[in-house]
């Protein structure tokens, strides 16, 4: 039989130009919220913990041969515009007043515990624990952000998802996100959950991420969560973080926190521990315009990824994504980095707004 002219014109012509690339890569985590708060024994925590430091060895090894290959030839993609800045106000319940001003921050690249962990506005940053493909289990960072839905959570795309192409089937299981974690060896899992423990819904990270491994514009992502029972949303129970992206990497009087399982040169870490440094990020490689990384003085190390840099304001302008270490596992260098919150970020948070 034979094909009509015109359709088999239109088959070549397709052929000839294929369709664009997503720019988003979405899945679902369909798990019942319970069963995956079950899952999470405190054995299965501990080995979560105690693989983050080979996680993120790993990880910094190949962001470090990453910025080399960018140093050494041309990178073939298209840098974003940053032509349309997406900015979100940091909104709070009632109890968590801020009154913090940008002369109040001073510069603390040496990381010391949150105060309050358990208290707001520090909930707002929490505990992110997943399954790998492989059946292991892993931990990350995270924090509530402003959405329409009021059940956001931001952090760095390789905490759930590994970057390999694997596309919407290869996003992480079991992925909880636990506002004021705390050790605590009485309780039976281990650990303290005083804000509950939300299990994930929709997951999305961009195909940047998702399909390249990019680490220099790719690695953020956001995903929902479900309300434990007695909670209604978690922006108005822990409150949540505002959001200016596309405004570039260099920025003053920033916070940074997370839960490291170790830093450089420290012994008191241990993942079960918000910490916090402030002070100034800028742009990792200067006149370098394929690389807007944010680089940020603080020596946390493994299991900080995916907490926020944030402005004194409560503006998330960037996410831990890696640092720098000897390819072992050893930290070589008191820096964070996070990926470039451009036109992927705005992307992404304009997306998950729309998910439940």
């Amino acid at each position: 039989m034979l094909l009509p002219a015109t359709l088999a014109t239109a088959n070549v012509a397709q052929a000839e130009t294929p369709s664009p690339k997503p720019k988003l890569t979405i899945g679902k985590q369909t798990t019942d919220p319970q069963q995956v708060r079950d899952y999470w024994t405190a054995e299965r925590v501990n080995r979560a913990l105690a693989n983050e430091k080979r996680d993120q060895a790993a990880f910094n090894k190949k962001a470090a041969a990453a910025t080399e290959a960018g140093d050494r030839k041309p990178v073939k993609q298209t840098l974003p515009a940053q032509s349309r800045p997406a900015v979100s106000s940091k909104t709070l319940t009632p109890l968590a007043t801020s009154t913090t001003t940008a002369s109040d921050v001073p510069e603390m690249p040496y990381a010391q515990p949150v105060p309050f962990p358990q208290s707001q506005p520090a909930v707002m940053v929490g505990k992110i624990l997943f399954t790998a493909k492989d059946g292991t289990t892993h931990g990350c960072s995270g924090s509530s952000i402003v959405t329409a839905n009021k059940n956001t959570v931001w952090t760095a795309g390789h905490c759930i998802h590994p970057g390999d192409g694997t596309g919407a089937e290869g996003f992480y299981r079991n992925i909880l996100f636990i506002p004021g974690y705390k050790k605590n060896d009485q309780a039976p899992k281990g650990y303290d959950a005083p804000w509950g423990e939300w299990a994930a819904n929709a997951k999305v990270a961009p195909t940047a991420w998702t399909a390249d491994g990019d680490m220099f514009w790719g690695d953020m992502a956001a995903f929902t969560v479900v309300p434990p029972t007695g909670y209604t949303n978690l922006t108005d129970s822990v409150g949540a973080f505002g959001y200016n992206f596309g405004s570039g990497p260099n920025w003053s009087d920033i916070i940074d926190s997370g839960f490291p399982g170790d830093g450089y040169k420290r012994t008191d870490m241990d993942g079960y521990t918000q910490f916090y440094c402030t002070g100034n990020a800028e742009d990792a490689t200067r006149f370098f315009p394929v690389d807007d990384r944010l680089k940020f003085d603080c020596d946390m190390g493994h299991g900080a990824s995916g907490g926020p840099m944030s402005t004194p304001e409560g503006q998330i302008v960037g996410a831990n994504s890696h640092g720098e270490d000897d390819g072992a596992g050893n930290i070589t260098a008191p820096l964070l980095y996070s990926s470039a919150h451009a036109d992927n970020a705005i992307d992404v948070i304009n997306r998950i707004g729309t998910l439940n």
